[in-house]
């Protein structure tokens, strides 16, 4: 808080002032550790999916501790997961500004812009990421800039950015799915059938169904079509409304 100025004459309203200095401190430090525990079950509920409500804890947040840039970092995510970019971007951009070296803010950044399609910013602002050595997670900076790259339609740059990210976590599914779309853009169908059966084993969820479809597609490139029906059905058998069940129907059909 500012500093009070002191007037000698009046010591009444000095002491009182000097009071509500202190009390105006206590109502700032109170307001600042609620808006953390808002924050905390903001985050909470973020991580369990629960994005409406995640939403309502974490602008409770913002609005007790404004400067916190934490909690503008988390509202840019939780807008970012509902497709809400343009709202993304102007919180991870006040979270850059209250925090100049934020480097998880910098990566989600260049995530968000990826998804607005400035893949060339992206690519400048994942770069930044990967160099800041106190950065405890650079292949996330990595796979950004694959996924830059990759949407722009730089293949061979796309691989070699999910090849170095790779390099820190050779398991990584993000990775190596990046990896085999890659190879399979740039035909090296052998490659990607390969990559592509890796990620299978370390993806879960909608990712495993991703890499399972393009590793059906890499085998059928290949022309070992039993390799390719056995991948393809996998995926619909595992997830019967998923996003990539209707194209594995369709290339079974074409192999059949």
């Amino acid at each position: 808080m500012a500093p009070q100025q002191w007037m000698r004459r009046w010591l009444c309203i000095c002491m009182t002032t000097l009071l509500l200095g202190f009390v105006g401190c206590a109502t700032e430090d109170h307001r600042k550790d609620d808006a953390i525990l808002h924050l905390k079950m903001g985050t909470t509920l973020f991580s369990n999916k629960q994005y409406p409500a995640a939403l309502k804890e974490l602008m409770l947040a913002a609005e007790l501790d404004p400067g916190n840039a934490v909690v503008q970092n988390n509202l840019a995510l939780t807008y970012f997961v509902r497709e809400r970019y343009d709202l993304a971007q102007n919180h991870i951009e006040r979270a850059l500004k209250l925090e100049p070296k934020y480097t998880e803010a910098r990566n989600n950044r260049a995530r968000i812009l990826i998804e607005r399609g400035q893949y060339d910013e992206a690519v400048v602002e994942a770069t930044k990421v990967t160099k800041d050595l106190t950065y405890a997670t650079p292949i996330r900076g990595w796979t950004n800039i694959a996924l830059a790259h990759f949407r722009k339609g730089d293949f061979k740059s796309s691989r070699i950015a999910a090849t170095e990210a790779l390099r820190i976590e050779r398991q990584n599914c993000f990775a190596q799915t990046l990896l085999g779309r890659s190879l399979l853009e740039l035909s090296d169908f052998k490659d990607a059938a390969e990559t592509l059966d890796r990620a299978i084993l370390s993806c879960e969820g909608e990712e495993a169904e991703e890499a399972g479809y393009f590793a059906g597609f890499a085998q059928y490139k290949l022309g070992k079509a039993s390799a390719a029906v056995s991948r393809l059905e996998s995926v619909i058998r595992q997830n019967p409304q998923g996003r990539y069940t209707k194209k594995a129907e369709s290339l079974l059909e074409i192999i059949k």
